[in-house]
Order: C-alpha cells, then sequence, then structure tokens
C-alpha cells in the first residue's frame, strides 16, 4: 500500500526537482553498485572529460590496465554509463537487457578484469540527441511502475546512451491545480481523466471519462514518483521530455471563457461520444495561448524544466480544414504557448500525424504546418523511420531537425521480428543524406520487453559512426547474451537473424484474436523452418551450461518456442477454416477433419499457456498485481484491477479496440484466450454435425458478454513460474517438431493439383516434421511437398527439381 504525499514533502521535492542535476559520478557509481556490487565498484575508476569538441556531442573513453583496473571517462553520466556498457559486452561477454528480478542481466565478470584497451579507446556520438519512448509506451508498459521499477529503467536508459527520454509520469497532477486555479470543480473534470491505465490516450486527446474515477491518491503518488523520476534523469545528465499544452479542455471550459472557441472532436476508434469526443480549444484562439501558457508556468513551479516539451495538436485526428494559414497558426500558437512561459522552450514533436494520415499531410500541408515554429526550435520525431519514414518525402522536414527511431512494437504484441538490417545501416544513411537534418536516434515502442536484441542494436546506432559487419556483430551478441563461447548458440542466432529478423512486423497470434472462420491470413512470414531449426539448436545447448541455465536464455527459450507454436498454430487454424469451408460450399462430411483439427488447436493453446507460465516474466499475475499495488483501498483494488484487464482485452466497454494489446502470458491464455477458442471450435463443430451454418453473429454476442464479465472479475492469477522452462520446451520440441509417423519420400517429385488448401497455399512452416504433422491432423491429407503444399490426393507424379514429395505410408505399402 502506497500512502498519498504530504505537502511538505511535495514541497521540498520540488525544490530539489527544480534546482539540483545532482552527481554524475557519485549517480554512476550508485547505478553500479546496483548492478555490479560493491565489491565491484572499487575496480572501476570513473572521471568527467570534455564533450567532443568539433560536435559538443556526447563523448565516452575507455582505458585498461593489467592491475585488474579499468578507467571510465565521458562528459556526463550518460556517457559514463555507455562506457561501462560497452566495457561489460565487448571485454566481458555480458549483458544487461528486460527482466523480473534481473532475469535479463547476465554478468559474470572474470578477475582480473580483461585488458582489452590498454591503449584506450572513445567514441563520439555521430547526433546531438538519444531519445527513448513513445507516449503510448507510458501505459502499455510502465502505466504501474513503482519507484524501484523505474530506478531500473532509467539505470537501463544511461546503459543505453538515452540522453532525451520522455518524462509524462505526474502531468495530471498539473492538469487538477491548474483547471482548479481556472475556478472549475471537481465535478467539472472528473470527465475529463481516464482511467490509470488508459492515460497514454487521455493525454492525446483520444478518450475522456473511460474506466475512471482517476482519484486524487493516484495523481498524488504519481506526482511523487515524477519527482524521484526527474531527480535521477537529471543527475545522470538526461534532458527529461515534459509535457506541453495541445489545446484538450474540459468541457466546463466554455464556462470560464465563453468567447473560446471549443469544438469537439469526431469519434475516435468507435468509443461512443461520452468516452471520446473530446474538447479542445482551436489553437488560434487567444485563450489556447493563455492556456498553455498557465499550464508550462504550473509544470516548472512543481518539477522544474529542462526546456523540451512534447505536445501532438492532430494525433490520428484530421485538422478540420488544409487551408495552410491555419496550419501554419496551429503549430505556431503551440510553440508561443511554451515560449511564453519558457523561453528557451524548444518543442518535440511525434511525426505520427504524418505516418497516420498521408492523404492529407503531402507537399503543401506539411511545410505550412511546420512553418509555424523557428527551425530551432521544434524537433521532430520521425516515429516509425524503422519501416514507414517520412523524412525522404519531405527533404529532411523541409529544414527542421528530426531524430531517426525505431518504433518496432504496436500495443506490447509478442512477437519475433524486426529488420536488423536496415536498424544498422538506416541512421548511417539519414545521416549522411544531402541536406540532412537529422540529430538524433531514437527507440519509440509502444511497449517494450520485447526483441530484446533490436534494443541492443538500435541503441549503439547513437553512438556507432561507420558501417560494420552484421553478421559479426549477431555472433557476439550471441556470446554475450548467453555468457558462453558457444558455437551452437552463435548458430543459433545466425538462423534468427536470416529467419526473423529480416521483417518490420509480424501478425500477432491468431490465438489471442477473438476467433472467427474468416480470419485474416498472411503467408508472407519470413523463414518459419529457419525458426524451427534456431528451435532445436537452443535447446542442444542447455547441455553447454555448467551450472543452472541464465535467466536470459531461459527467456529466449520461452520466446522462441513460443513463436514457433504460434506460426504452427497459425497453419492448423487455416486448415480447420478450410475444412469447414468445404463443408459449407460443397456439403462435404468434414465432421473428423473439423474435430481433430479443433482439439489440435485447443491442444496447443494449452501447451502455450503451461510454456509461459514457467518464466516471470511472461505472467499476467504480475500486471495484476501491479496494478493493485497503488490502491489504497479495496474500491481503488477493484477499479486498478480492471483497467489492467481491459487495456490488454476488450480495450473499452464493447471491444472498440479489441485484443489490440493482446498479451502472451501465462494465466491469459489459458483464462481468456482458451474459453474463446473453446467455444467458438464447439459450436464449429455442432455445425458440421448437424448441417446448420454456424452462426458468427450469435457466437460474437455471446463472447461479448463474457469478455465483459471476465474483465470485472477479480480471481487471482500465479505470480511465481510454475515448472521446468527447459523440460516443458523438449516435450513441446517432440510434441511440435518430431516426426511421429512413416512417410515416403520422392525426391525431385511432385503431385500437381489435388491441394489440400484452397485456393492452392502454402503453410508457414516448411519443417518436414512439423508438415507430417499438419498433415497427420486431418485424414484428408494424404502427403505434402516440401513447399509446404499439402495433398488432399496424390493422383500421377511429375519431376520437380529441388522439390520432394511426401506421402503417407498405408497398410498396403
Amino acid at each position: 500500500m502506497r500512502a498519498p504525499a504530504s505537502c511538505l514533502l511535495v514541497v521540498l521535492l520540488a525544490l530539489c526537482a527544480a534546482c539540483a542535476r545532482g552527481d554524475p559520478i557519485s549517480t554512476v557509481e550508485g547505478m553500479m553498485t546496483r548492478l555490479l556490487g560493491s565489491a565491484w565498484v572499487g575496480k572501476f575508476n570513473v572521471s568527467l572529460i570534455n564533450a567532443d569538441k568539433s560536435t559538443g556531442h556526447d563523448v565516452f573513453e575507455i582505458q585498461t590496465y593489467p592491475n585488474n583496473h579499468v578507467e571510465l571517462r565521458g562528459n556526463n553520466g550518460v556517457a559514463l554509463a555507455s562506457a561501462l556498457n560497452w566495457y561489460l559486452k565487448y571485454s566481458c561477454n555480458s549483458q544487461v537487457s528486460w527482466g523480473v528480478n534481473n532475469t535479463g542481466v547476465q554478468i559474470s565478470l572474470p578477475s582480473p578484469l580483461p585488458n582489452t584497451y590498454p591503449q584506450g579507446m572513445s567514441m563520439a556520438s555521430p547526433v546531438k540527441y538519444r531519445y527513448y519512448m513513445n507516449v503510448c509506451t507510458v501505459s502499455y508498459s510502465a502505466a504501474w511502475w513503482d519507484w524501484e521499477r523505474w530506478e531500473w529503467e532509467i539505470d537501463w536508459m544511461a546503459l543505453n546512451g538515452v540522453n532525451l527520454p520522455l518524462a509524462f509520469t505526474g502531468q495530471e497532477y498539473v492538469w487538477r491545480s491548474l483547471w482548479r486555479q481556472l475556478g472549475l470543480t471537481a465535478d467539472e473534470t472528473q470527465d475529463y481523466f481516464s482511467g490509470a491505465a488508459f492515460l497514454a490516450w487521455t493525454r492525446m486527446g483520444n478518450l475522456r471519462n473511460w474506466a475512471g474515477p482517476l482519484t486524487d491518491n493516484w495523481i498524488d503518488m504519481q506526482m511523487k514518483l515524477q519527482l524521484q523520476i526527474l531527480e535521477r534523469v537529471r543527475a545522470f545528465g538526461m534532458t527529461s521530455v515534459l509535457p506541453g499544452f495541445s489545446g484538450r479542455v474540459p468541457q466546463a471550459i466554455s464556462r470560464i471563457y465563453p468567447q473560446a472557441n471549443v469544438s469537439q472532436l469526431a469519434m475516435w476508434c468507435d468509443f461512443q461520444g461520452n468516452y471520446s469526443r473530446d474538447f479542445f480549444i482551436q489553437p488560434n484562439d487567444p485563450t489556447f495561448l493563455k492556456i498553455g501558457s498557465l499550464f508550462i508556468q504550473e509544470l516548472i513551479k512543481v518539477y522544474g524544466t529542462d526546456h523540451v516539451y512534447n505536445a501532438d495538436t492532430f494525433n490520428e485526428m484530421r485538422p478540420p480544414t488544409n487551408s495552410t494559414t491555419y496550419l501554419h497558426d496551429s503549430s505556431a500558437f503551440v510553440y508561443h504557448a511554451m515560449a511564453q512561459a519558457d523561453p528557451k522552450a524548444i518543442w518535440l514533436m511525434q511525426g505520427w500525424l504524418f505516418v497516420n494520415e498521408r492523404d492529407f499531410w503531402n507537399d503543401v500541408t506539411i511545410p505550412a504546418y511546420l512553418s509555424g515554429v523557428p527551425n530551432d526550435s521544434l524537433v521532430i520525431l520521425d516515429l516509425f523511420s524503422d519501416a514507414r519514414p517520412i523524412y525522404p518525402d519531405t527533404k529532411s522536414y523541409y529544414g527542421k531537425p528530426f531524430v531517426w527511431n525505431m518504433l518496432l512494437n504496436f500495443g506490447g504484441n509478442r512477437g519475433l521480428y524486426g529488420n536488423m538490417s536496415r536498424i544498422s545501416t538506416g541512421p548511417l544513411e539519414a545521416l549522411a543524406m544531402p541536406g540532412s537534418t537529422m540529430i538524433g536516434t531514437g527507440m519509440t515502442p509502444e511497449a517494450i520487453e520485447n526483441n530484446p536484441v533490436m534494443f541492443d542494436l538500435m541503441s549503439e546506432m547513437g553512438w556507432r559512426k561507420t558501417p560494420f559487419d552484421l553478421n559479426t556483430w549477431v555472433g557476439q551478441y550471441a556470446t554475450r547474451r548467453y555468457g558462453v563461447n558457444s558455437a551452437v548458440a552463435v548458430q543459433a542466432w545466425t538462423l534468427l537473424h536470416n529467419s526473423v529478423y529480416v521483417k518490420d512486423t509480424i501478425i500477432q497470434g491468431l490465438f489471442t484474436y477473438r476467433p472467427s472462420l474468416t480470419m485474416n491470413v498472411d503467408t508472407s512470414y519470413s523463414n518459419a523452418t529457419g525458426l524451427v531449426d534456431a528451435w532445436r539448436l537452443l535447446l542442444s545447448l542447455d547441455a553447454e551450461f555448467k551450472t543452472k541455465p541464465p535467466g536470459t536464455y531461459l527467456y529466449d527459450l520461452v520466446d522462441v518456442s513460443r513463436q514457433v507454436l504460434t506460426n504452427l498454430f497459425y497453419d492448423t487454424y487455416l486448415m480447420f477454416a478450410n475444412e469447414y469451408k468445404r463443408f459449407q460450399t460443397n456439403g462435404t462430411n468434414t465432421k473428423a477433419e473439423v474435430s481433430r483439427l479443433g482439439d489440435q488447436l485447443l491442444g496447443m493453446i494449452e501447451d502455450l499457456d503451461t510454456l509461459l507460465s514457467s518464466d516471470p516474466n511472461f505472467l499476467l499475475g504480475r500486471w495484476i498485481a501491479s496494478a493493485r499495488s497503488w490502491a489504497t483501498n479495496s474500491e481503488e483494488g477493484a477499479n486498478y484491477e480492471f483497467n489492467a484487464r481491459n487495456q490488454i482485452t476488450l480495450w473499452g466497454p464493447t471491444g472498440e479496440i479489441n485484443d489490440y494489446a493482446a498479451k502472451h502470458w501465462g494465466g491469459l491464455v489459458r483464462g481468456y484466450y482458451l474459453p474463446r477458442w473453446t467455444l467458438f471450435v464447439s459450436r464449429v463443430n455442432i455445425s458440421v454435425q448437424t448441417g446448420k451454418p454456424f452462426d458468427d453473429g450469435q457466437y460474437n454476442s455471446d463472447i461479448l458478454a463474457w469478455e465483459q464479465a471476465w474483465g470485472r472479475r477479480t480471481d487471482p492469477f500465479p505470480t511465481n513460474p510454475q515448472g521446468d522452462t527447459v523440460a516443458i520446451a523438449k516435450t513441446l520440441l517432440s510434441k511440435y517438431a518430431t516426426q511421429h509417423t512413416q512417410y515416403k519420400v520422392a525426391t525431385n517429385q511432385d503431385a500437381p493439383q489435388n491441394d489440400l488448401l484452397t485456393p492452392a497455399t502454402q503453410t508457414w512452416t516448411k519443417d518436414v516434421a512439423q508438415l507430417t504433422l499438419l498433415c497427420d491432423a486431418d485424414p484428408a491429407c494424404e502427403g505434402f511437398n516440401s513447399n509446404g503444399y499439402l495433398k488432399r490426393g496424390i493422383g500421377h507424379m511429375i519431376t520437380v527439381a529441388g522439390c520432394d514429395f511426401y506421402s503417407k505410408v498405408t497398410e498396403t505399402d
């Protein structure tokens, strides 16, 4: 239980945050103590040096000595921490990544410490800024973080070179104070806020009044937490990005300012009017300047400032007009509201609006909008540079500085993916582009704690100036990830690099969606077969650990196993839906096929839950327990649990953004996804048995009622892992990637036509053992070829170079 902050503590901490930045040396040594233990801190000498002479950018140096001594030098705390991380990674084969109870930290320092840089080494950042976080990250990942979790994250930021972090926690304290100063009552501002898990979208003007109330207890405790966050990031020498004013106001503001031009926005994502259609003061209204300036003044009074503010005026909302004058004035008023209160203000703008509304934002509207702010007072986050960059089409944002970002993740969806090649080259190419205004690199995921290899790589791009060999980097990553010099580990990660880490996105696991017979299909998944081979290698690596495997290995084993089963679930679903289609369109009796494939789907979901429940990083119970830990009474506890459950499931009262933030978590898979699929499979079975069409509308209505009831439940879920991850993974490998039945093989042969999946469709997997499993699951399947085409009948054979055909062995063979 957390008690509300006292008024005296508020004042003292605010003065501390506003006036002091802390000592970078002691801050870094404190981080080293937490990370390495006090006995090792004395082996490292930490000292300050000047920033890079030619650019003013951050710089660090490392020098080692044969007497178990290492010198770390940097121009601030972030540079010093980056030096330590570089030494740990490239001299000690160690890694610091996310993980519950430090399961993502793999550090085993040798004694004496390696003397790898006797002549010294130095690195100067090629960019001014290294940004971190998305406005959604604070809700999808950090909604329930306490100071202990934030302290760990700030250490991770420093180690990975972040010097420009988003700092959005606790802003509701300032909003509440401002509205009350202006004369609004508590009742008049209650619907201005949403529940604790949905504040990101409240702040952007998408939502209001959903999943509340937001209590004064919460607001006060978050303010106290923000003071701790800001004190630490500033002590490291980071520049915090605080919120600005984008025009969002309570509906009752018209009582205070009756002449203000207040309009109500369009509905967002099908949320009904009482939950969306927020109220905004038009940016070119004089009241906008007044309120915006007052907000910044109040913000600085409470939290101090580093003079950088984020505000997004048209987030997933189309401007009311394409008038260039209106667009110019819109940005000008946002900036001037900041600058009136803080003459040193810099506006940091997310460039998501240019991605989301590409048909509106063009070579006329974009420069008109950007022209309202001086070039040296605006920085644009090119939010999705890794897949959908805007800077190449806008001549580097028409002269405005921008940051090259890796977005990667949406909603915290779990999947192994990411374009490593683009990440390792894109920032360098953008920096070298003629007329480039790039001044930073960044990581802008909607959610974190996934694909650690991508964040490890992207964080280094804030320090690297020249191209490097990615294959070598991947091999080094494998070694430091597990702390063993293993050819098997390198081979496994080489396969992962070439199979899954070549693609920008991946469809979310089908088992996390509300099921139907017409779910979206995607046959362009990257090399699923290579992933299966990597899985086999990872499992064999277990024998190389002399003691208990590190948490990093167990995490990866769960993650890779999970992705293999997720992919195979996709193939099995295609077969299941195809057999129902045969029944529906041709009247074919497919009772046996539908029944057997349906059982396999449900069995895979159960197995996934068993796997996920074996690792602390994949547990629903921890998410809910973290939410409830903020409660000061039972009513708050129930509300926070509802917030936690709703965000990852229905995402709204009736599934307005259903399953967008779905998670692959033990407890959630068995307790939420499995019942949905069980009812679905049952009704499809009834349909083919009775000859009556599957009633999709009735199913959706019934399951929605169940989903809504689940969101209001308070039954507990485990917060500690259960089972042996390695043993579970070995069982799953035997079940889902080992051939158990005999097939005859015809080399360089194929059986044309007679495809089981119609129209002719390849399975994701081309692994022979998995194809036998799929074929065995469908009584109608007689064989398959090595290209992933299952066959209903064999007929005549033809010669096809490089294609092998596998046919079931019958009693007559």
